[in-house]
């Protein structure tokens, strides 16, 4: 992905775009009920047109509303209110950071009935359960909101997003996404932020034009707001995948955005609020799940380690040095690293094991892990890709670790893979260059999602979570013997 186009996507300031969906109306007020801004469409829904609401105090009721909750951020959902129009409306209330209120105004909507019951998955003790877990998921959401298409959609850690379980609609329209990759630039972490913020993100036309806020000069943050309209870019991207209406729920583990539940629609729709919490609960309960399966594997994984490294402790206090030690913990350390070679550095002195890195390799690294790495364990897929210039060199990846010992030696230990060269199956070309769009040179959405195969060079197999727990584990390990 060309670092250019992903600061462009960056730089979208999508919470900040002035203006909300035309499927629903919104009104901000202020502590004292008073509005202080209004979308141009709020006479469709409440009976005056938008200029005589502005500075209006609040009818009654929804004055009332505004004792409800007090905390940035609270979101309540009233249902099947008539207060604020002639007809009946269902109400998102947000108490934004600003200290405001917004009232999203929306068409009531018949709740689709559904048939399943809640998903309360038990806690997975297997990746086949989880991957049973997943698509069981998909198949829910999918019968609840009635989407075409729902996919579980994870986040890699190199920012890249996957696509690891599907449902699709038997009418034979969608071909599958399954298996395949999507540049970070798609969902790019400004977009990623506000999926932390809310329950879900429904977009209910992607073709309708978006309807403006007057009022306060002051650009409204609505990152809160459902409503929110959609990016110019992503109306396109939506549509160069024959999408109208588009709907995802956040899966968060510990904190962290990790995966999405992607919905597809290739009609526009309208969905009552109750039938998107019932969806959104049935997410949440899935990411209660992971959440508990990662925090039960991190502590078998922690009590593994410390068990393992038991003989490593063993070793070092016997020889009393590592220098000695290493003949026989450099072979134990390439294997419970499924590593393809290894170095110890001290000072200016190297032992490399097995297939390590050439010498003008190894003096570049190791300058540049000692001069000006900040992190004290690192470690890279790519060394080609983080160093453009890095020396022609077999290895392509690498785990490192530096402490200083008391004798004010900085002792280094680099652990290498060799190039793994493999197939990635994306959906459309990643790396698509930036063209006009509506008339000026900038980001556009790749036209294409058909499955696009690229042939990976430069890159090593990837690091495990379990080897950098590990490499932390030695690392103390050694520390408590030299310090």
């Amino acid at each position: 992905m060309k670092p250019r186009f992903l600061d462009q996507c960056e730089q979208e300031a999508l919470h900040l775009s002035g203006a909300i969906q035309a499927h629903g109306a919104l009104i901000i007020v202020n502590g004292q009920g008073i509005c202080d801004r209004v979308s141009e469409n709020i006479e469709r829904f409440a009976a005056l047109p938008a200029e005589r609401w502005l500075g209006r105090t609040l009818p009654a009721e929804p004055a009332d509303w505004l004792k409800l909750f007090s905390n940035q951020g609270s979101r309540r959902l009233i249902l099947y209110k008539t207060a604020l129009a002639d007809r009946p409306l269902d109400v998102i209330l947000n108490r934004l950071d600003s200290g405001a209120i917004s009232f999203e105004l929306l068409p009531h909507v018949p709740w689709r009935q559904t048939s399943h019951g809640i998903f309360l998955p038990q806690t997975p003790d297997s990746e086949a359960e989880i991957e049973r877990m997943q698509q069981a998921l998909t198949e829910k959401v999918a019968a609840i909101t009635g989407f075409q298409r729902v996919m579980l959609y994870l986040f890699r850690e190199d920012g890249d997003g996957e696509v690891i379980a599907e449902t699709v609609a038997a009418d034979g329209h969608y071909g599958t996404y399954l298996g395949l990759r999507f540049p970070a630039s798609d969902i790019p972490q400004i977009a990623r932020k506000l999926y932390l913020r809310t329950p879900w993100r429904f977009i209910a036309d992607a073709l309708a034009d978006p309807v403006a806020l007057l009022g306060n000069d002051d650009q409204a943050d609505l990152s809160l707001v459902d409503l929110r309209s959609v990016s110019p870019v992503h109306r396109t991207y939506l549509s160069n995948m024959g999408v109208r209406s588009s709907l995802s729920f956040p899966v968060v583990v510990n904190g962290a955005l990790t995966a999405l539940v992607a919905c597809h629609q290739q009609q526009s729709s309208l969905l009552s609020p109750q039938t998107l919490e019932l969806a959104a609960e049935h997410v949440r309960a899935y990411s209660v799940a992971i959440t508990s399966f990662h925090a039960r594997r991190r502590i078998r994984m922690i009590d593994g380690l410390t068990q393992r490294f038991e003989q490593v402790k063993h070793l070092l206090q016997r020889h009393g040095a590592i220098e000695s030690a290493w003949p026989e913990l450099a072979p134990w350390l390439v294997s419970e690293f499924k590593a393809d070679g290894i170095c110890l550095a001290l000072g200016d002195r190297f032992i490399v094991c097995e297939h390590g890195f050439e010498a003008e390799a190894l003096g570049y690294i190791d300058d540049w892990f000692c001069h000006e790495a900040g992190e004290l364990v690192w470690q890279c897929d790519s060394l080609r890709r983080e160093f453009p210039d890095f020396p022609l060199s077999e290895v392509a990846g690498i785990m490192a670790m530096r402490l200083t010992t008391q004798a004010g030696i900085v002792l280094r230990i680099y652990l290498t893979r060799m190039e793994h060269i493999h197939e990635v199956a994306w959906g459309g070309n990643p790396d698509k260059p930036v063209e006009y769009h509506d008339g000026r040179l900038g980001i556009a959405p790749r036209r294409s999602f058909e499955k696009w195969l690229e042939k990976r060079m430069g890159y090593s197999r990837p690091w495990e979570n379990e080897s950098r727990l590990l490499l932390h584990k030695l690392r103390d390990l050694l520390q408590n013997l030299y310090v």
